[in-house]
């Protein structure tokens, strides 16, 4: 069972926050949350991460409470011809269609280039509260992991609660999807597909190794 917590401000962040309702109702108030530009706690796959809607002023929001300078995020969404509806100007390389028919639903993001500076950053995401929030949320949200830049991805509740103790109220509110204590794992593998280059930027779930099994002729 999914519990929604919530937080306000300072006052309440030290605390477990309040648990304001279960399972279904719980992503009926992260939907709402979302829409009024707030950001919510969630589980993924791997590790637990920070989302919203896939906004400049949200992305911005999430990369204050995460300590780093703002700049794009990954953008989650239930399904390959998902991503590729909300976002067009991703240029899918046959490298980058083969990775994803490889390993998504699952931990590999792959940033594609969009033609901006930094190319988009995508994952299909497979777990089940994460594509339940999707259908709520209009199929596609902005997300990171839930740390302070520098410290360890949350897995626990009690990692999570540690990260939202340190939130002031100037960031709004803030939601929690509390699906408990994850089984731990380490983030996402992160490749960045650009033209005919492949570039591994962070190991992670995926290994190396399988990455470059798969493009291997």
């Amino acid at each position: 069972m999914v519990k929604w917590r919530e937080w306000t401000g300072a006052s309440e962040a030290a605390g477990r926050g309040r648990e304001l309702a279960t399972d279904h109702e719980a992503f009926d108030r992260a939907a709402a949350l979302l829409d009024a530009g707030g950001v919510v706690a969630h589980p993924t796959s791997t590790v637990y991460g920070l989302g919203g809607r896939p906004l400049p002023h949200v992305d911005a929001r999430i990369a204050a409470i995460k300590g780093r300078p703002p700049g794009p995020l990954i953008r989650l969404a239930a399904s390959h011809d998902a991503l590729s509806e909300a976002l067009p100007g991703a240029r899918w390389t046959d490298a980058a269609r083969q990775l994803a028919d490889a390993f998504w639903p699952g931990p590999l993001t792959l940033v594609l280039d969009d033609g901006s500076d930094t190319g988009v950053a995508v994952r299909v995401e497979p777990h089940p509260v994460v594509r339940r929030l999707l259908d709520r949320a209009g199929g596609l949200l902005t997300s990171t992991s839930l740390n302070v830049t520098g410290r360890p991805p949350a897995k626990t509740g009690g990692e999570v609660r540690a990260v939202l103790a340190e939130v002031g109220p100037e960031a709004g509110p803030v939601g929690w999807l509390d699906a408990g204590d994850l089984a731990g794992s380490t983030p996402s593998t992160l490749v960045r597909v650009t033209g005919d280059a492949v570039e591994i930027l962070r190991e992670g779930a995926v290994p190396a190794a399988d990455v470059t099994r798969t493009l291997s002729p």
